[in-house]
């Protein structure tokens, strides 16, 4: 299997789909739906920031990095990679929950 083909998946975000979300209240449940949705949302114009800085490095051939400072990098995109995930599942559960609960909220 190629490495990519499972990038939607993380051992943390099947987790997340286990998670029992049903003693939230509604107001509880939409305080998390939101909050993942602000999460992905940051980390997202984050990675997009990281990004356009590389091609601007490349652009200006400056690419000297300390083997730290690319280990750092490493880890936390490998974590963005798993916390994505698993925050989308976890606000995709938390919006079903809100429609589960109907309109009545």
């Amino acid at each position: 299997m190629l490495p990519d083909s499972q990038i939607l998946s993380s051992e943390l975000k099947d987790i997340f789909c286990r998670l029992d979300i049903s003693h939230l209240s509604p107001e509880e449940a939409t305080v998390l739906a939101d909050s993942c949705e602000n999460n992905i949302a940051g980390l997202c114009h984050g990675l997009h920031f990281l990004g356009k800085t590389f091609v601007t490095f490349g652009e200006k051939e400056a690419c000297e990095f300390s083997p730290e400072s690319l280990c750092q990098l490493g880890h936390g995109l490998s974590a963005a990679a798993t916390v994505l995930p698993a925050l989308y599942e976890l606000q995709l559960t938390a919006e079903r929950q809100l429609t589960a609960t109907g309109p009545g909220m």
